[in-house]
């Protein structure tokens, strides 16, 4: 662990430069893993962000409710690919109601155990509601044992498919989005800097100098792990 940091240390000079629930314990749908370039990126609502890669995957992150799915008619989003799977981060509660029927959605996936579809547009929360909504989805939602997404999809008698809990870390997942990024460390970061509003999912993955705290040599580990995962893409 000494030798951890003492590398680490190398690496802090040019991080403090930059920077003036469930955890990563997971066997994620293929979606969530697959290998694919991102092609664009953007921001929406105010406080939530979104990544699409060129095997159709989008992913959404951030903290709060979605009450206005704005992006669905973002141009940049479905401009370059047609969008097969949605991932819905850890942190979202609430997705406001909108007929994705149309657009033609193969997986759905709710990192968030308590996040909820909403079922008519008003958007009131539908938790212990008999209404449903008129989506036809053929596709498959993807979610934890007995969380909202599966009650959801049991209400709506569709395909759900269980995110199995297994003994699987990825160091440096701390957004739980099942892959090690530039975005972790952002993420990280922002932690580190005390950002309101600003959560990990995975803490445990953040200890990269394996000593049960989260500081500034773990940032810079991180950054030197990016690196070095650069560069063996590269190579």
């Amino acid at each position: 662990m000494k030798g951890k940091k003492i590398t680490a240390a190398l690496f802090a000079a040019c991080i403090i430069g930059n920077a003036a629930a469930y955890g990563s314990d997971n066997v994620f749908p293929h979606s969530i893993t697959a290998s694919a370039e991102t092609i664009d990126s953007g921001e929406f609502g105010g406080s939530f962000s979104w990544e699409l890669d060129d095997a159709g995957i989008l992913k959404i992150n951030g903290s709060g409710e979605i009450l206005d799915w704005s992006w669905v008619n973002d141009r940049r989003v479905y401009g370059h690919c047609r969008i097969k799977d949605v991932i819905i981060g850890e942190g979202i509660k609430k997705l406001g109601y909108v007929d994705y029927s149309p657009y033609g959605l193969e997986n759905i996936t709710l990192l968030d155990p308590e996040c909820v579809f909403c079922e008519t547009p008003d958007n009131t929360d539908p938790t212990g509601s008999d209404i449903i909504s008129n989506v036809r989805y053929t596709g498959v939602i993807h979610g934890y044992k007995d969380s909202a997404a599966q009650t959801y999809a049991e209400k709506h008698g569709f395909k759900f498919k269980e995110i199995e809990v297994t003994a699987v870390r990825i160091k440096g997942d701390v957004n739980g989005d099942g892959e090690f990024s530039v975005s972790d460390l952002l993420l990280f970061q922002k932690w580190l800097l005390a950002i309101p509003d600003t959560e990990l999912a995975d803490r445990k993955s953040a200890d990269l100098c394996e000593d049960d705290h989260l500081d500034v040599f773990d940032l810079c580990l991180m950054r030197k792990a990016l690196l070095e995962k650069e560069k063996d893409l590269t190579a």
